[in-house]
């Protein structure tokens, strides 16, 4: 901890009440840039966060521009009176963008301001709440999807990062075993290599929950929403997934688990290898459908399956309802319908969903037959007017 972090810390506590002098908002920004300091900072701005906004409740390419507007201040010297900031915003857009490292390495980064497209709602981009690490102790920290380094050590354990992907490597010992959450809120991919070897790709809105080492006889990790994993077989130590009412156990191979609360069955597709749903053995290219004890078994569609991993959707005679609950988690927007037909409607294709929200509703209204408003964040879903 830094010599100075009483005075950091009540230098902040004035900034954040704007009551701090032209000189104490020269100090803070002069803090901010030295190194020591990175921790205190951060843990003071995840604090306000915490304590006034929901997690990634805002505009991604707003509080750009306000992110922006502090890292300015607090790289050049105050030549003249900062314009007061409204600094649960400046926490909101720093925590967004920001990976807080508790070994003292800290990145801020600039990207170009765009500007959002107040009048048309549709113009929505693809849902960017950001990615979270929790460790054992509850600490958050919010990755930049742009760092490459180690984050932070915890015991022999070192976690390390790389763009999108995650690395934990060491031996457990007799260590106590400690859970880390990954958590993943944004619209592209983010993968995890745990320290066995297996590697797990984090679909949005998904978390898994797993040891920072191994040392049991099973390696036990838990999910929620979508993963496609990799698994590093050991002989003798099981790997086992666990979602809601289903357990995975592993024989060696790749598999998808689609999971997701608001979806009626838990889907499990395997790719290569062997593994076993709820004691069933499934072969390459099958899929199983659990809902609380019942499982049934089909052949699956693997291309459609894993096509988000290359961020798109695919879809066979598949009903719109269905298709409309994954863009509604892409997007962040809630679906309502006017007519309970137009769900029971099913539409073959592939839209890619890196752009705009008006892109794939686009791409229904010439497949014919609904058609859609959107208000804020409810798109509404009715049946199109017949053409005269």
């Amino acid at each position: 901890m830094p010599a100075n972090e009483a005075h950091f810390r009540e230098l902040f506590r004035k900034y954040s009440e704007n009551t701090a002098t032209a000189e104490e908002r020269t100090e803070l920004f002069q803090l901010i840039r030295e190194r020591g300091n990175e921790q205190v900072f951060g843990e003071l701005m995840l604090n306000e966060l915490e304590g006034t906004v929901p997690q990634g409740d805002y505009d991604q390419l707003y509080w750009d521009g306000v992110f922006n507007e502090l890292i300015e201040k607090a790289q050049q010297p105050e030549e003249k009176k900062v314009r007061p900031l409204i600094w649960r915003r400046l926490a909101v857009a720093v925590c967004a963008l920001l990976i807080i490292s508790v070994s003292g390495y800290f990145i801020l980064h600039k990207e170009p301001v765009q500007q959002t497209a107040q009048n048309d709602p549709e113009q929505l981009a693809p849902l960017q709440k950001g990615v979270t690490l929790t460790l054992a102790n509850g600490q958050k920290m919010l990755l930049s999807k742009k760092h490459s380094g180690q984050l932070v050590q915890i015991g022999s354990a070192r976690i390390s990062q790389q763009d999108s992907l995650l690395n934990y490597s060491g031996n457990a010992g007799n260590e106590e075993v400690k859970m880390n959450t990954l958590t993943n809120n944004s619209s592209s991919k983010f993968s995890v290599t745990l320290s066995d070897g297996t590697q797990a790709t984090l679909d949005i809105g998904s978390t898994l929950t797993y040891p920072v080492v191994f040392n049991n006889a099973s390696r036990l990790v838990s999910m929620t929403g979508q993963a496609y994993f990799k698994v590093k077989h050991l002989s003798g130590q099981r790997f086992i997934v666990k979602t809601k009412d289903q357990t995975t156990e592993d024989i060696g191979t790749e598999f998808n688990i689609n999971g997701y609360d608001d979806e009626p069955v838990i889907k499990t597709t395997l790719v290569e290898g062997s593994v076993r749903v709820n004691e069933q053995l499934l072969r390459p290219g099958q899929q199983t459908m659990v809902s609380g004890t019942a499982l049934s078994i089909k052949t699956a569609d693997i291309e459609s399956v894993t096509a988000w991993l290359q961020s798109k959707l695919i879809f066979e005679k598949e009903p719109l309802e269905n298709i409309m609950r994954r863009v509604a988690r892409i997007y962040g927007v809630q679906v309502v319908y006017q007519d309970e037909e137009v769900k029971k409607y099913t539409y073959f294709g592939s839209v890619n969903y890196t752009k705009k929200l008006s892109s794939v509703l686009n791409f229904f209204r010439k497949a014919g037959r609904v058609d859609f408003s959107v208000e804020g964040k409810t798109v509404t879903v009715f049946k199109a007017k017949s053409k005269k």
